[in-house]
This record gives C-alpha cells, sequence and structure tokens, in this order.
C-alpha cells in the first residue's frame, strides 16, 4: 500500500473518532425546565447577633412647669415728713396741704414734697417726654402787648385802695387799669378743677413747670382811673392748665395729667345800666 492510502485511511479515522454524538431531540411537553444547579453552593454562617438598642427611660409623668406666681404691688411705702406719721390729712385730697393759704389755691413750697417717689416715677415712666411740656422762660415781653417786662415790674399801685371815691382812685403812675399782682410761678401743690389737692412735678430732674399767674390786688373793688357813675369793678379771670401731676398716696398711678384753674388775668368790667 502506497503512501497516499496510508494517509487517507488515517485521516478517515480521525474523522470517525471527532464526530459528535448525536443531541436528544427536546421534549415536547412544555412543563420541561431543565434544573440547573450550580456546582458549588456554599452555605454562609449567620451570626446569632442581635444589636441591643438603647431603649430611654422615659418617666410616667412630666412635672409641671414652675410658672412664677402673678407680680404682687411690692409693699412699697413712701416717706414723709414726720407729720404724715401723725395725722391722716396728707392723703385726704379734700383736705388742703399744710402748705396751702386761703388767698391761693396752690403753694409755691412744700416741706412735704415727695421728691425721691416722682424721680424714681420719673426713672420708670417711658412716655415722661410725651406727656412733659414747658416753656421754661416767661415774662411779659412775649405774653403782653405793647408792654415790656422791665415796665410790668415798675408799675406801682401802693397808693390804690380800689375805693370809688377816694382819692388814691385817681393818683398813681402808670398801670394796669385793674391792679394786679404777677407772678411767674412754678407750684408744687395746686388744687385741680375737682377740688382735689395734686402734687405737681417741679424741679425734678430738671423738669419745670412755669405759668403766668395774674391776680387782682381788690377783686371787686372799683377800677382805677374810672369815674364812679361807670360802677366798674375789677373781675378775676381764671385759665386751665394742663399739668403733669403725681399721687404720692397711690404711686402705681404713676405720672399723669391733671387740669388746674388758675388766675390769668385782672379785667375791669362795667355792667349795663339798663339792667
Amino acid at each position: 500500500m502506497d503512501l497516499r492510502m496510508m494517509l487517507l485511511c488515517l485521516m478517515l479515522v480521525f474523522a470517525v473518532i471527532a464526530e459528535p454524538e448525536p443531541k436528544a431531540e427536546a421534549s415536547a411537553d412544555p412543563q420541561y425546565r431543565p434544573r440547573y444547579e450550580p456546582e458549588y453552593n456554599p452555605s454562609y454562617h449567620k451570626p446569632a447577633y442581635k444589636p441591643d438598642y438603647y431603649k430611654p427611660d422615659y418617666p410616667e409623668s412630666y412635672p409641671k412647669p414652675g410658672y412664677p406666681q402673678p407680680y404682687a404691688k411690692p409693699a412699697y411705702k413712701p416717706s414723709y415728713g414726720p407729720s404724715y406719721k401723725k395725722d391722716n390729712y396728707y392723703c385726704d385730697p379734700r383736705t388742703p396741704p399744710k402748705c396751702a393759704n386761703a388767698s391761693a389755691p396752690y403753694c409755691l413750697s412744700d416741706y412735704e414734697y415727695p421728691l425721691e417717689e416722682i424721680q424714681y416715677a420719673i426713672e420708670y415712666d417711658p412716655l415722661i417726654l410725651k406727656k412733659y411740656a414747658e416753656v421754661a422762660i416767661q415774662s411779659a415781653d412775649n405774653l403782653v402787648g405793647g408792654v415790656t417786662s422791665l415796665e410790668e415790674n415798675k408799675f406801682d399801685y401802693s397808693n390804690y385802695n380800689g375805693e370809688p371815691f377816694d382819692e388814691s382812685n385817681w393818683i398813681g403812675g402808670e398801670g394796669y387799669i385793674c391792679p394786679s399782682d404777677v407772678i411767674y410761678a412754678r407750684p408744687v401743690r395746686a388744687m385741680n378743677v375737682e377740688g382735689e389737692w395734686r402734687v405737681i412735678v417741679q424741679n425734678v430732674a430738671y423738669y419745670t413747670q412755669t405759668q403766668r399767674v395774674e391776680t387782682c390786688l381788690f377783686a371787686g373793688a372799683s377800677c382805677r382811673t374810672l369815674a364812679p357813675c361807670h360802677h366798674s369793678s375789677c373781675v378775676q379771670k381764671y385759665v386751665y392748665h394742663r399739668m403733669l401731676s403725681f399721687d404720692p398716696c397711690d404711686t402705681y398711678k404713676g405720672l399723669f395729667i391733671d387740669i388746674y384753674k388758675l388766675p390769668s388775668a385782672c379785667s375791669c368790667r362795667i355792667p349795663d345800666k339798663s339792667l
């Protein structure tokens, strides 16, 4: 056998050996599912560990908050003069204070003035500047037309007594037809329009309240330089003033505005003769 024939036979033998086996035909059963199982199926160890979480220890009942009690009025008693402890007149607004006199419804000085109490009220009053008003410098130069303060101060009525047929009714220098006493006052106490006496904020922490007060020297007397046949008379006039006030017996009122009637002018009145 030649060489070619031997190679051909070897090739046929290798071809027969290398031919694959016939594949199995798929089953007609529709529920057939090939079961694939991995060759390596490791089993993991599950640790028996249960974390112990923190449970807060809540109280069974919460205590009530300690709110402050309602504020009570402090036991604050102003200290007055020695007479305050002996007499009950001080806190009676209808009773005139010791500084008062029958000739004027106000006081220009008062040894019982509650200075410290008013200072305290001013410090703790946020509306003090809205309540307070003042023109500290006043005189005839800006309040009386045609008369200077120097002229007004020189008016002399020492000879005048108000009698209609007396010689003093005709003599004397210049002045008002009805003589009057003019002062620029800073009252510390005064009677309000209700007839009650009040303390007025005056000369405390630079707070002043100046009023022009003009009082008839002879109210109801005959007017100067007029003949008696006119039956003239001098009449006292008043004006209402609003002033910052204080009640020392009720400090919780604080500072308040009160109304006072003060003398403002002395005018000559001639009546109607037909009446």
